[in-house]
């Protein structure tokens, strides 16, 4: 409405009976004291005022804004109310025994839209060339990020797998992410006796993604981090059955520790979970885990390998001691071996270093508490403990567990919700759930904009324009997508440049971005509207723990 002095956030997909429920308001006025309230079928069930307002200080508020909070925790019957407030948009509120398990299926539904070398559900089979993927190795030092053809000339067969974002590059270490985050899920609605349904679908999805991750170690020199480069960027816009690169696309192969790591660990996994369902996969895998695992700790191998980019290095990882040890572990509980268990106390990196750009970390750690391991429970509780404190830091009423903005910030902090909701489970005074459910809401609309950050038919005010080539040029909603989220005003001014069209000026949402913060829905903002396979596996294993 554009009368409105005041707007309310909910998370728009709804709210479980028995959880908290928060609404926030937004206003640029002072407006302490104003009535609220919650009505079913126009009877008033709750009712209060606007009190003890925070006043943004230009990180995660615009500045001068009001905040309030509104608790509507008390309500837990099954129904439809509204959330009335003079001056605002009334909305919508939902309690649900369910809400969020057709959101999951959707998120899943768009994992399998960003296969590659099969039939999808928006394209015929998609980069065939990739059997014929050819070998590049590292050109000088592998610091440098620099690429060229190996001699003599060889070809690998990478078909399959997923691409990793708008594009059609395929990393090791997002395709590895995808697939840990999917294994987790798998198991957390396993223990829950939940549907049929949606445990094969997950099965289906992780069969895809570790069959390929198998594939990036054919022989004891050659392990594939990464599949086509940064020239994807020059062919423009085209469906994935429409390869200009056919057979011309590269495999970076290098010996390279935090790719090697993160895959041996999810294919141990993978293993543990197939043994009951196919001992010969099962074997498979575990056989690769190993192999893979124990290649990489000799000493010709390198930490790291990557491409660096014109706009930027593709997903550089500095450090890794999170991988190995994640491999490490998994290998234990896979084989029960103590030496495994003893090498992921070594390589486990201490307490809120993070040492990648994604949470594992942190899962090492938790790994090394659910075995019961003092030291490891210690570790973890202290990580989840400062991610829990920045709840009370300047103007977080979202209850986000960071207060950087960076690109991809929406799935570190979901990364690290899920990580913080299973930590109340060791110690109840951390109060894990509390950020979990802050940055669920905040997926699903309760954040600066008001607006769902996953893209569905079900909701009327999320994102409609994901960066993706696929559904861009098939004019179809990317269903299911997650978007990255708000990004850092300084990042996203460094790459308008590379945008195939500039942010226009009008940008609805301006309002509501602030100095640190900035967002928008535009299928050209790479930076904040694309969606990678790595936020898809975060946001499921989120939807998994929510059910």
């Amino acid at each position: 409405m554009k009368d409105d002095t005041a707007w309310i956030r909910i998370n728009e997909a709804g709210y479980s009976p028995k959880r908290k429920k928060i609404a926030i308001v937004l206003s640029e006025q002072d407006i302490t004291g104003k009535s609220w309230s919650l009505k079913n079928n126009g009877k008033t069930i709750l009712e209060g005022t606007l009190q003890n307002p925070i006043k943004g200080a230009g990180h995660h508020l615009p500045i001068g804004f009001f905040s309030y909070k509104i608790d509507i925790s008390l309500i837990t019957t099954i129904g439809d109310y509204t959330l009335e407030l003079q001056g605002a948009e009334t909305k919508q509120v939902y309690i649900r025994n369910d809400p969020y398990s057709k959101f999951m299926l959707e998120a899943l539904s768009h994992a399998k839209v960003m296969r590659s070398g099969c039939k999808t559900p928006l394209s015929e089979a998609s980069h065939i060339g990739d059997a014929k993927a050819i070998v590049y190795k590292v050109n000088g030092d592998w610091k440098d990020g620099k690429w060229e053809k190996a001699q003599p000339e060889r070809t690998l067969d990478m078909l399959g797998g997923h691409y990793d974002a708008g594009d059609y590059i395929k990393f090791t270490l997002t395709e590895a992410s995808l697939a840990w985050h999917l294994l987790e899920a798998y198991s957390v609605l396993l223990a829950k006796d939940n549907k049929d349904s949606e445990l094969s679908l997950l099965l289906d999805e992780i069969k895809h993604s570790l069959d390929y991750l198998a594939k990036t170690f054919p022989d004891e020199n050659i392990f594939v981090i990464q599949v086509g480069d940064g020239k994807d960027h020059n062919y423009g816009w085209r469906l994935p059955d429409e390869d200009v690169l056919r057979e011309k696309r590269p495999a970076l192969c290098a010996l390279s520790r935090t790719q090697m790591g993160s895959t041996a660990a999810v294919l141990a996994f993978g293993a543990r979970v197939f043994k009951e369902k196919d001992a010969k996969l099962s074997t498979f895998y575990e056989d690769k885990a190993i192999a893979i695992y124990k290649r990489a700790r000799e000493k010709d191998t390198h930490k790291s390998a990557f491409e660096r980019d014109d706009a930027n290095d593709f997903y550089y990882d500095y450090d890794d001691t999170d991988n190995m040890a994640l491999a490490a572990i998994e290998l234990y509980h896979l084989t029960q071996s103590e030496e495994y268990l003893n090498d992921c106390k070594e390589y486990a990196p201490s307490a809120n270093e993070m040492v990648s750009w994604a949470e594992f970390n942190a899962t090492i750690n938790l790994r090394l508490a659910q075995n019961n391991d003092k030291r490891g429970t210690e570790l973890f509780l202290e990580e989840m403990k400062s991610y829990y404190n920045v709840q009370n830091s300047k103007d977080n009423v979202w209850n986000l567990p960071l207060d950087d903005y960076t690109w991809g910030v929406l799935p570190v902090w979901i990364g690290m919700a899920n990580h913080l909701y299973l930590a109340e489970l060791f110690d109840e005074t951390i109060k894990g759930s509390d950020t979990f459910y802050g940055v669920l809401d905040y997926v699903f609309g309760c954040n600066n904009w008001g607006i769902p950050m996953i893209a569905t038919f079900e909701l009327q005010n999320s994102i409609k324009n994901v960066y993706n080539q696929r559904t861009h040029l098939l004019k179809q909603l990317a269903v299911g997508a997650l978007s990255e989220g708000p990004a850092c005003r300084k990042t996203h001014e460094q790459h308008r440049e590379h945008f195939f069209e500039k942010t226009p000026k009008d940008n609805p949402y301006e309002k509501f971005n602030t100095p640190t913060a900035v967002f928008d829905d535009n299928a050209f903002d790479y930076v904040i509207s694309e969606s990678t396979i790595w936020g898809q596996g975060n946001v499921i294993l989120m939807l998994a723990l929510a059910e």
